[in-house]
């Protein structure tokens, strides 16, 4: 167990320098907002429209309220476990700075982990979670979706356990788009090309609901964690076992994730040139 802790405090300075990352450039946060506030609007007005010409109070098995709430809820989690861990490997090869830490004595990829949680843990208690009790409070007090409130305790603590996959998972991926840049020394179109896939796989534009039996087979894809599945926990549209059932697929992705991320990295890592170096 000591050995263990004295491993993990090696990377607590990674975890902080993420964390004062944040705090440092708090412009990006009041863009951020900014943003949000416009494309709340925006999926307002959308789907005021969609429900407003359609025959049915419900659409994908949402009404117009839970849509609208699935959509805030989306962006809110979107930006929370987003990632800079594949700029941030391609700055390091642009720079020829990942030298200075490939010849330290701590892994590569729990530095970038643990930055990114250090990012996600401010994120997290100074933005998210304010914003989702505000949301969810002025729905739930106006009437606009309705929860059973012990079912919704159990479904709040369901929801952080994927959010913390969805972090791990979503840094995952960005790891592999980052150590791509071994190959390709660019990073503009890859990053492009994997955010337009998980924005679409992973329901964060759309519900997969409407989507048919597309929308199934996305839900089963490590994308799906990184939006739809923790959102529709939240929302209470996930019974138990399935709710089991997705946390040992979750895991099983992370795990597959992680193989692939090491078996890459070591290969790549013979093969960096490092530019202007």
């Amino acid at each position: 167990m000591k050995r263990i802790s004295n491993g993990i405090k090696k990377y607590i300075p990674f975890f902080r320098a993420g964390l004062k990352s944040f705090l440092v450039y708090k412009a990006q946060v009041y863009g951020w907002l900014l943003i949000g506030i416009v494309e709340i609007l925006f999926l307002f007005f959308l789907y005021n429209a969609i429900y407003k010409n359609s025959n049915s109070t419900e659409i994908g098995g949402f009404t117009f309220y839970e849509m609208i709430l699935y959509g805030v809820t989306s962006f809110v989690f979107a930006n929370v476990v987003s990632s800079e861990t594949g700029w941030n490997i391609f700055v390091e090869v642009r720079d020829g700075t990942i030298v200075n830490t490939l010849t330290k004595p701590v892994s590569y990829r729990l530095r970038h982990l643990f930055t990114c949680f250090g990012e996600a843990f401010f994120k997290i208690c100074f933005v998210a979670f304010p914003l989702l009790v505000v949301i969810y409070g002025i729905f739930l007090g106006c009437g606009f979706v309705a929860f059973n409130p012990i079912q919704f305790i159990f479904n709040i603590l369901f929801f952080i356990i994927f959010m913390i996959l969805a972090i791990v998972i979503n840094d995952s991926i960005q790891y592999i788009v980052g150590v791509l840049t071994f190959y390709t020394q660019h990073m503009f179109g890859l990053d492009m090309f994997f955010t337009a896939i998980k924005n679409f796989l992973s329901g964060a534009m759309v519900p997969l609901s409407y989507m048919g039996m597309f929308g199934v087979v996305f839900s089963y894809l490590p994308f799906a964690f990184l939006a739809s599945t923790p959102i529709l926990i939240l929302m209470g549209k996930v019974n138990i076992l399935r709710i089991l059932m997705f946390l040992g697929i979750a895991i099983g992705y992370e795990v597959l994730l992680e193989v692939i991320n090491h078996s890459l990295f070591r290969h790549c890592v013979k093969k960096i040139v490092v530019q202007g170096g």
